[in-house]
């Protein structure tokens, strides 16, 4: 069975909204499970389809599709031992553009999570196509690479990160595969 390992390092706080809400909180992060497998597997699949063009076929064999579901399994984010997840809290405002103050019933408190570092893995739960195991490896590998914001406000300021492989950084090597697998599925 294959495992693949990444560090995720946090340069801000980030936010995954819950599925539930707290009083007083408009947006409330799961403090069981703050970053979740399914939202680390959509941002790589969000980068895999930026480093290889939406029509590869190799985005439905890595990351599933409704005719087959992918042979990969993510966990969700857990800290180094010893540590804990750092919670905290900020404040989002809507301005209205005619007063220039807070518009009405749009100040909301939200929840967000900074830690220094986190870790997941990706492991093998079934059968890439034959003979295209090392191709999913670099695909999973890249697309972790080249992800840099996750959660909520990314776009705001919260939520900027660096994934790497636990292996080994993704090599110019690496880029030149995967730039190779782009060009053949064209």
């Amino acid at each position: 069975m294959t495992a693949l390992g990444f560090t995720i390092r946090f340069h801000g706080p980030f936010r995954v909204g819950a599925s539930y809400g707290r009083d007083g909180i408009g947006a409330a992060i799961d403090h069981d499970e703050p970053l979740p497998a399914d939202h680390l597997k959509g941002v790589m699949r969000d980068a895999a389809v930026t480093l290889l063009g939406s029509a590869s076929p190799l985005l439905a064999e890595v990351f599933g599709s409704r005719y087959a579901p992918s042979p990969w399994a993510w966990s969700a984010a857990t800290l180094p031992a010893g540590t804990s997840w750092n919670f905290g809290r900020n404040y989002r405002v809507k301005i209205d553009p005619q007063t220039h103050s807070a518009a009405k019933d749009q100040l909301v408190l939200g929840e967000q999570a900074w830690p220094q570092a986190a870790a997941f893995t990706v492991t093998r739960a079934g059968r890439p196509p034959e003979g295209h195991h090392d191709d999913h490896v670099l695909v999973l590998r890249c697309a972790a690479a080249a992800v840099h914001g996750l959660g909520a406000w990314r776009r705001r300021g919260l939520g900027w990160v660096g994934i790497t492989p636990g292996d080994a950084p993704v090599s110019e090597a690496d880029v030149a595969r995967l730039v190779t697998l782009k060009e053949v599925a064209r």
